[in-house]
């Protein structure tokens, strides 16, 4: 329709206007100007993108001047070279007056969430079938996170056909010139090929154009995170306590993390930070903002301290303790100690829990924050808009925000699962009595953690996971530690195994699963779901406020800025390091590039963790093999830990210490320890890793005998060894020949 309308419009003028003199005498200066003449094109249709002139005028004109063999590769050149250099403003210092202008268009908002997840498509769809004015949709993509090579390569491609059709349908107008002046026409064959070949390339472009446009719209009005993403939340029941069970030491929890019958502030103007979550990642950025001076509200729709808080770290690390003190007095008659038959009080074990919990919770309370200055408001966040979030019927405008909302126990989709009556991590700590088997299904920290304390406190456990073995994320051998340790506590181990249906019988819970050629069943009085995370994304409007994300999350770059450029996201919503550690360094970063412009990196992170098994589990930056998938060369020492003396002494000799260095260096690159207080010890290697300190430095600190981080010094100690190689010994022994 364009493509016709500009030739009615074209014949129209040169019947109206003296156009023909006009066009004529400027076709005859840019050919006699040569080289010159095209790079003044060039320079004048760069200037047309940059002040947003249509290019739809001087690619015709281009056509006009030089015609199709010269004219196509011309105006190539000089389109995207506009483009390039407007998106570069967009991205730099035009990107306030440019965000301004395509604010709350639908158009850009989807094109913006579709850039998210298929950059170069996007951009190619959308030259083949412009959505936007040319010259603001070369601005508007600087907004976005798509990458200047898949944007340029994108309009590289994409302009090729609207580019030969305006330059071919532009030398017609030379033609139409030529006649309206006098000058021969050719026959009438000639004109007839003339006018066909313009019908052909206006139908060829059109039929692009259709199609493109019905692929940009299938890719712009999809999901931004795809059927696989579960969206919905479920609604709390009034009638039902926020926790369970309704005692006094969870009232006290609850009057500390979601008080009864609180009323929500009442917002005043912009804030320059507005959190929604109250885990670890949110506190972190709440508070750390406020301390900073910014102002700060902070909306959390259940409990404040999250899952670390309520159903995470701290009563899993509670259950933990107890059940360590269960398994060392089973043991106690190793180190000479007769204690007895062991008596596992599980309501009282349950008890402490909650009291410590309800404890611990003054420092993640609504009140702390609030003396913080921070803003607190509990209910249900939800974007309307790029730079608005509706809490409670109210508006909260913000200058930058941040997504911490967390994530949650996945639920695998087994048949029979869903009428199962199971635990996740949300709901096991909520048990009073002691079931008498559990099944756990996952092999990962949380189910070998819960698997192996459970067998402590005196239940029959089964665990079942499809990976090869437990722990799938650590090394085969570390994980083998860990998993004769469990089986001496009782835990039958199914590895291999995929679970085919979960039945309810007579109270009980019935797993069928099958390993190879086998088939076999475990039943369980309760069963506990730990087979992975899902990130807490349901009801946030995420849509509206052209944030993109995914089955895995919301979708970041390496400074945790979201597809909007004024929306941040820290914590397990936006990362593969689900741990409150990382959520807590997450947030730093964002508030340093939020609020101050800073250019901080997540990938710069060195990220340990530990599992905390008995023995416990811990890593910290790369192992071997990841050191190799990035090209790095490196040597791997390994020290057991039955050679040093703290493990002897205390029984607890079972496990090892590898640490992965460059190779021809000591710069450590990674390590993984399997001992009694691993997660401890860890710190001081990634203290080693992040301070630049090698093993030969690490050797010559003085290290408490006997201690269990002695194992570090002793790593040392076996890398200056390596370097005692046969010519330096020879030399050391001349040299001590000569000076006896």
């Amino acid at each position: 329709m364009v493509a016709v309308l500009v030739v009615v419009a074209v014949v129209a003028a040169v019947r109206l206007l003296p156009v023909n003199a006009w066009l004529l005498a400027f076709v005859g200066w840019m050919r006699d100007a040569g080289a010159a003449g095209m790079a003044v094109y060039v320079l004048a249709y760069v200037a047309a993108c940059v002040l947003f002139v249509p290019g739809l005028i001087l690619t015709l004109g281009g056509g006009f001047a030089y015609g199709v063999a010269a004219g196509v590769p011309l105006v190539w050149v000089a389109a995207n070279l506009g483009a390039a250099v407007a998106f570069l403003l967009g991205r730099t210092l035009l990107r306030e007056r440019i965000a301004a202008r395509v604010a709350g268009d639908a158009r850009f908002a989807a094109i913006d969430r579709a850039v998210g997840r298929e950059g170069f498509k996007v951009v190619l769809l959308t030259r083949l079938s412009p959505a936007f004015p040319f010259s603001l949709l070369n601005y508007a993509y600087g907004l976005t996170t798509v990458s200047f090579r898949d944007y340029a390569l994108g309009s590289l491609l994409g302009m090729i056909p609207g580019t030969a059709m305006y330059v071919y349908l532009g030398s017609l107008l030379t033609s139409v010139t030529q006649i309206a002046a006098g000058a021969p026409a050719g026959n009438a064959a000639t004109q007839a090929l003339t006018w066909l070949g313009a019908a052909a390339t206006v139908a060829v472009t059109v039929v692009v154009t259709r199609l493109a446009r019905r692929a940009l719209d299938e890719a712009t009005a999809a999901s931004p995170g795809g059927a696989a993403v579960p969206i919905h939340r479920t609604p709390h029941d009034p009638a039902r306590p926020l926790v369970l069970p309704d005692d006094t030491h969870n009232r006290a929890l609850v009057a500390c993390v979601h008080p009864p019958g609180r009323r929500n502030p009442t917002p005043s103007g912009r804030y320059n930070l507005v959190v929604v979550g109250g885990g670890t990642a949110g506190l972190v950025a709440a508070a750390g903002g406020a301390g900073l001076g910014a102002k700060v509200a902070l909306v959390e729709r259940a409990l404040m301290g999250g899952d670390c808080l309520n159903t995470g770290c701290v009563p899993s690390k509670a259950l933990i303790a107890s059940a360590r003190a269960a398994a060392a007095a089973r043991r106690a008659d190793r180190l000479g100690v007769r204690v007895g038959a062991v008596d596992v009080d599980f309501p009282a074990v349950m008890a402490r829990l909650r009291a410590l919990r309800a404890r611990i919770a003054r420092n993640d309370s609504v009140q702390r924050f609030e003396q913080l200055g921070v803003e607190v408001h509990l209910g249900d966040a939800r974007f309307t808009g790029p730079r608005t979030i509706e809490v409670d019927g109210r508006t909260l405008a913000f200058s930058c925000a941040v997504v911490a909302t967390g994530a949650r126990a996945a639920v695998p989709p087994i048949p029979g699962l869903a009428e199962a009556d199971f635990l996740t991590n949300e709901t096991l700590f909520e048990l009073t009595e002691l079931p008498r088997r559990l099944v756990v299904l996952g092999g990962g920290p949380v189910g070998c953690e819960m698997a192996q304390a459970f067998a402590q406190l005196g239940a029959t456990v089964t665990l079942v996971t499809d990976a090869a073995h437990i722990l799938p994320r650590e090394d085969a051998d570390a994980a083998a530690v860990v998993a004769r340790r469990m089986a001496a506590d009782g835990v039958r181990l199914v590895t291999g195994a995929t679970v085919t249906r979960v039945l309810r019988i007579d109270g009980a819970t019935r797993v069928d699963w099958r390993a190879g050629d086998v088939a076999d069943t475990a039943t369980g009085d309760r069963l506990l779901v730990a087979a992975g995370r899902t990130p807490n994304l349901g009801g946030l409007g995420l849509e509206a406020a052209g944030v993109a994300y995914g089955p895995h999350g919301v979708t970041v770059d390496d400074h945790l800025r979201t597809t909007n450029r004024r929306v941040f996201a820290a914590g397990d919503v936006a990362s593969r390091f689900r741990f409150t550690h990382t959520a807590d360094a997450l947030a730093r970063i964002v508030l340093t590039n939020a609020l101050f412009l800073g250019r901080r990196k997540a990938s710069a992170l060195t990220v340990p963790w530990c599992t905390y098994t008995s023995p416990e589990l811990a890593h910290t930056g790369l192992s071997a093999a990841e050191a190799q998938a990035r090209g790095i060369a490196t040597t791997t020492l390994t020290l057991p830990l039955h050679d040093v003396d703290r493990a002897i002494v205390e029984d607890d000799d079972e496990g090892f210490l590898r640490v992965v260095v460059r190779k021809g260096s000591d710069a450590i690159v990674g390590a993984t320890l399997i001992a009694a207080n691993a997660g401890d010890v860890v710190s001081e290697l990634t203290l080693a890793i992040v301070a630049g300190v090698g093993l030969g430095t690490v050797a010559n600190v003085i290290h408490p005998y006997p201690t269990q981080a002695e194992v570090v010094k002793k790593a040392g100690d076996a890398y200056n060894r390596t370097r005692l190689t046969p010519t330096v010994k020879s030399l050391f022994a001349w040299w001590l020949a000569r000076n006896r």
